[in-house]
C-alpha cells in the first residue's frame, strides 16, 4: 500500500519539476540558438554541432507531457489511491 502512495507522489514531484525546469531549458537553448549560430534560420550550433531546434522541440514536448501528467494525476487521485477493502462473508 505504501508503494502506491510513494509512486503517486514521486510522479507528482517529477511532473512539477518538469514544469519548472523545462521553460528554463527552452529559454537557455534559445539563447544558445541566438549566439551559437550565424543566421537566425540555422539550427546547428557552431560550438558543439548540436541541433538546437530539436532540443527546443524536445523540451516543449516534455513540458506539455508534464502538464498533462500532473493534471491527470490530480484529477484521478482518488481512483489511483483507492484501496478496496474486501469484506469476508
Amino acid at each position: 500500500m505504501k508503494i502506491n502512495f510513494f509512486l503517486y507522489y514521486l510522479s507528482i514531484i517529477l511532473s512539477i519539476s518538469g514544469l519548472i525546469l523545462c521553460p528554463y531549458a527552452i529559454f537557455n537553448t534559445m539563447v544558445s540558438l541566438k549566439y551559437e549560430t550565424e543566421n537566425q534560420n540555422d539550427c546547428i550550433s557552431l560550438v558543439n554541432g548540436q541541433n538546437l531546434c530539436y532540443t527546443i522541440k524536445f523540451f516543449q514536448i516534455t513540458l506539455i507531457f508534464s502538464l498533462i501528467l500532473l493534471f491527470m494525476l490530480l484529477k484521478f487521485r482518488k481512483k489511483i489511491l483507492e484501496f478496496k477493502i474486501k469484506k469476508d462473508n
